[in-house]
């Protein structure tokens, strides 16, 4: 077995969202590029190295059987859980042997399957055993039926996760009132429904915290970064001061630049003009930091790479990816409003340039079901699979909700 080990595995990862609509948890997928050549117990004792207890919840699913049988029988990293596939009604023999034991050695495990085959889990000294459910149609009928009675009746079970949901309504109903533990796959096209025809508004928290840290005269990196928070902020922001009106004698292609030609007192004023405008509407909160998320990611991804002093715009061309959604309507359009780097405009409107490569990366890595593709794909940009791996487990280790 290699000692680099990260050379071996692909990852792919799926945030957890949480009752408060941030990120609670993530679940990563793990594949082996050969099974020989990973040790489940080495793995395990390389992320843990990686979490500490302010970092998210982590599942970690095995794409391989043979790793997740040696991983269920080693000792557990504290707090971390291990999710189980759901096999159908053909269990494979010994699993209920081998999940008792796991129980036994105190893991904490997650089992997906639907909500119409749950059943109650004994649970053994500290272990713990959760599910990850999703719904069948006629489930999502009878749920359906018990939010229209105000919650009677309902087949949801609390305390457990739930995938897939599809709708905003669902959601509301497993985490506000049936107390899910978490929910993984945000109803996005749901959400974003209601702002079909004018887009998504400013992030109202956003806008508070900023008017916040300008009293205290914080630094400019503080209010850039949270700035940076909100894809709609940011974007608001450069349009302005690359407007008419503003009156800019060149073109303003960072946040930071645009602070610079604003000044406190003016930014602060045109924030509270924005405030009337603006939505704290929590179920934008995953669309807004999943964006945040895959900024930050392809900035980790930079040490995989050659562009080192270039962090921002790498950032933004994450943050500005789904622009064409929050604004609706289409991407170029959009973007001729704000004059940003060519390399930006590039990866954004032609997926080509020095950082296309840097987004379609992340974006694979979101993929939690074709994670088997991104090793090729690596290769063929020329980014070392342990470097994106090591990035990864970074990004997400060192997360903390801000929103």
């Amino acid at each position: 077995m290699s000692l680099n080990l990260l050379e071996h595995v692909a990852f792919a990862y799926q945030p957890i969202w949480g009752v408060g609509r941030q990120l609670m948890g993530v679940r990563l997928r793990v594949r082996a590029l050969h099974t020989d050549s990973v040790d489940a117990a080495h793995l395990l004792t390389l992320l843990a190295n990686e979490w500490s207890d302010q970092s998210p919840t982590l599942v970690v699913s095995f794409a391989d059987q043979a790793l997740l049988r040696q991983a269920l029988i080693v000792p557990p990293p504290n707090g971390f859980w291990l999710e189980i596939p759901d096999f159908g009604e053909l269990e494979p023999p010994g699993l209920v042997e081998l999940l008792a034991r796991a129980h036994r050695l105190g893991h904490r495990l997650l089992q997906d399957a639907p909500l119409a085959r749950a059943r109650p889990w004994p649970a053994t000294g500290q272990s713990e055993h959760r599910y990850l459910l999703h719904l069948w149609p006629e489930q999502v009928v009878q749920t359906q039926q018990a939010i229209a009675r105000q919650g009677q009746g309902s087949p949801v079970l609390a305390g457990q996760l739930y995938r897939d949901l599809g709708t905003r309504a669902l959601v509301q109903h497993c985490l506000d009132n049936r107390q899910a533990w978490g929910v993984c796959g945000w109803p996005e096209d749901d959400v974003l429904r209601d702002h079909h025809r004018y887009g998504v508004p400013v992030d109202k928290r956003t806008l508070v915290r900023v008017q916040q840290a300008l009293m205290r005269e914080a630094s400019m990196d503080v209010i850039e970064g949270l700035i940076h928070q909100d894809a709609v902020l940011t974007y608001r922001v450069l349009r302005l001061v690359n407007s008419p009106v503003f009156g800019a004698t060149r073109q303003v292609t960072t946040v930071r630049q645009a602070l610079m030609l604003l000044g406190q007192r003016r930014l602060s004023d045109w924030l509270l003009e924005l405030m009337p405008g603006s939505s704290a509407d929590r179920e934008l909160l995953p669309v807004r930091l999943a964006l945040v998320l895959r900024g930050r990611v392809m900035q980790a991804l930079m040490d995989a790479g050659v562009q080192h002093d270039l962090a921002t715009e790498i950032y933004l061309t994450g943050l500005f990816s789904r622009l064409d959604v929050l604004t609706q309507e289409p991407l170029a359009a959009a973007l001729k409003r704000v004059p940003l780097s060519e390399p930006v405009a590039e990866a954004l409107l032609r997926q080509s340039g020095p950082y296309a490569h840097y987004l379609d990366i992340a974006c694979r890595l979101e993929s939690f079901d074709q994670v088997q593709r991104l090793p090729a794909v690596c290769e063929t940009a020329g980014f070392p699979l342990d470097q994106v791996n090591g990035g990864l487990l970074r990004t997400l280790a060192q997360w903390r909700n801000s929103l």
